[in-house]
């Protein structure tokens, strides 16, 4: 074999080598329900997002901000809370992988339904979708452009966190979303002083 064969064909199996390599995957609390199996383990581009978005809000919550007409003063950190952290990965799978958004889910499932189901024993206060946004950052904006949604997430009751990101997989057997079909969920959770 003739030396450029030989490089070409070293070139080809390294190639050929990485095109295989699955997306590496992250085993996340999502708690122990069997609804929160399809949660975890996750991409791990998709959790690094998560994290990402769950950042942004820390800071902007430290920092307080104004909602339309309301001003909010600093508030805690949210804690990402395992059964909605379940329940935001799931919605925001079904929103990416179907046209539009809506708060209805796999099997008809609501927000109570979903956060009942993944095991939450808390109240659940808010749920909110974005669908193809790319990044954290610009979902984020668009939530706090709008004073509903930025009046949430600035809410003091809710003290928990559900964050969900995922994109369509176009092979998937009824799937709509296409190949660009991207969901966010955030759900906030609050719980009664003990």
């Amino acid at each position: 074999m003739t030396p450029l064969r030989t490089a070409l064909a070293c070139s080809l199996a390294l190639a050929l080598q990485s095109a295989c390599v699955i997306d590496e995957l992250e085993d996340d609390d999502v708690g122990d329900a069997s609804f929160c199996e399809p949660a975890s383990p996750w991409p791990r581009d998709y959790a690094e997002l998560e994290a990402d978005l769950l950042d942004r809000l820390a800071t902007l919550r430290r920092q307080g901000r104004s909602c339309g007409e309301v001003r909010h003063n600093p508030v805690a950190a949210l804690r990402l809370q395992p059964q909605l952290h379940c329940a935001a990965r799931l919605q925001a799978t079904w929103i990416a992988e179907h046209q539009g958004l809506s708060h209805e889910g796999l099997q008809g499932t609501t927000p109570l339904s979903r956060g009942a189901l993944a095991g939450y024993d808390g109240a659940l206060r808010y749920e909110l979708l974005a669908r193809d946004f790319e990044g954290p950052g610009a979902v984020l904006r668009a939530w706090l452009d709008e004073p509903a949604h930025c009046d949430a997430l600035f809410d003091r009751r809710v003290q928990e966190i559900g964050v969900g990101h995922s994109r369509s997989d176009p092979g998937t057997p009824g799937s709509r979303g296409g190949p660009d079909g991207i969901g966010w969920v955030v759900v906030l959770g609050e719980r009664e002083p003990e």
